[in-house]
């Protein structure tokens, strides 16, 4: 059974409102240094936010490419950004079941491989016949206190992406790999070694429709404590297909098919992150249908109306996105809503 079925909710969501201040300084022979600042924004409730909270470096460019330090989208989730044209933690996206959650400003806890990491270093090649390419670690000092004798050694995340495009045709691969990061935040981590490869592929038919489909596969080593022996590991996979139709003038459309599943693995402690884990028993997988219409009213205002639906197997409880209530395990939720996007 599914349990008592829940009420119909209305939310007002602030999804991805944001103040940027930017701004760049040539330095001569064709370096430059550049910033960004960006603040969250809440029309909503009013909530304050810290300075920077949002995508956030320094840095420098040339000839040989851009380095950058602050608290940045992984490699991985920029390659992601190329293929899949919904944004990801809101309700006609699906970064809970795609990506095991969405996490930002975060250090070595979590178990989403689409995030936002503080501290984090970032190379940019310069683009090449098509080629794109970048790499980046994490170099929080989260080892100053520690001792080889009671703790894990020094959290650290590695992520790399490449892309290439020719003409109507964009393919791209990432990998990302956490080394003794916390997917559970327990207090007496053992370590280990999780990793995720993500690959993306894309056709533009006359110039104005695009398809793509995307395929990421998490694998999790070592979840439990210390306390805990064995260690446990857990695995999922998902793909996802999506079009994305500019069909004339200010009318565009969107579409897209989400599909977590069932998780793998010895661990069975249930959810981790947004995904049910049970030892490979199953039934633990979801998909996700979304839609979106949008009309530009001009260059800077667009308003958009959508429609979401998250279908649960028996034993995953995802929901359909940002201000939903919990589901139920094996319930299915759906979301109609407008969206108002306005850059000033």
């Amino acid at each position: 059974t599914i349990g008592v079925p829940k009420n119909k909710t209305d939310a007002i969501i602030n999804s991805e409102s944001e103040w940027v201040l930017a701004g760049q300084e040539n330095l001569g022979g064709g370096m430059a240094a550049y910033f960004r600042c960006a603040t969250s924004l809440d029309i909503v409730f009013g909530t304050a936010s810290n300075m920077c909270a949002r995508t956030s470096y320094v840095g420098l460019k040339g000839g040989w490419g851009s380095v950058s330090v602050g608290n940045n989208d992984t490699p991985i989730k920029n390659m992601i950004g190329l293929y899949d044209p919904f944004p990801i933690s809101a309700p006609v996206g699906q970064g809970a079941g795609m990506f095991n959650g969405t996490s930002s400003a975060l250090g070595n806890v979590g178990s989403s491989f689409t995030r936002r990491q503080n501290t984090l270093i970032t190379y940019s090649m310069p683009s090449m016949n098509g080629f794109d390419a970048a790499f980046a670690w994490s170099s929080a000092n989260e080892a100053a206190a520690g001792t080889s004798a009671t703790s894990a050694g020094k959290p650290r995340m590695y992520s790399a992406m490449v892309n290439y495009t020719n003409g109507p045709l964009s393919l791209g691969a990432g990998y990302e790999r956490h080394i003794d990061f916390n997917p559970l935040a327990t207090t007496a981590y053992a370590g280990g070694r999780d990793t995720s490869y993500q690959l993306g592929v894309a056709y533009t038919f006359m110039g104005s429709l695009k398809i793509s489909a995307i395929y990421v596969n998490m694998k999790y080593d070592n979840v439990t404590s210390l306390a805990a022996a064995p260690a446990t590991d857990a695995a999922v996979t998902t793909y996802g297909l999506y079009g994305n139709w500019a069909i004339s003038g200010p009318h565009s459309l969107k579409a897209g098919y989400g599909s977590q599943g069932a998780t793998k693995g010895t661990y069975a402690g249930g959810v981790m992150g947004s995904l049910n884990f049970n030892a490979g028993a199953g039934n633990t997988g979801s998909q996700k249908i979304h839609v979106e219409y949008s009309y530009a009213m001009s260059k800077r205002t667009e308003v958009s109306l959508g429609y979401g639906r998250m279908n649960n197997d028996r034993n995953s409880n995802l929901t359909v996105g940002t201000g939903s209530a919990t589901a139920n395990y094996g319930e299915s939720q759906s979301h109609i809503g407008m969206r108002l996007n306005h850059k000033f």
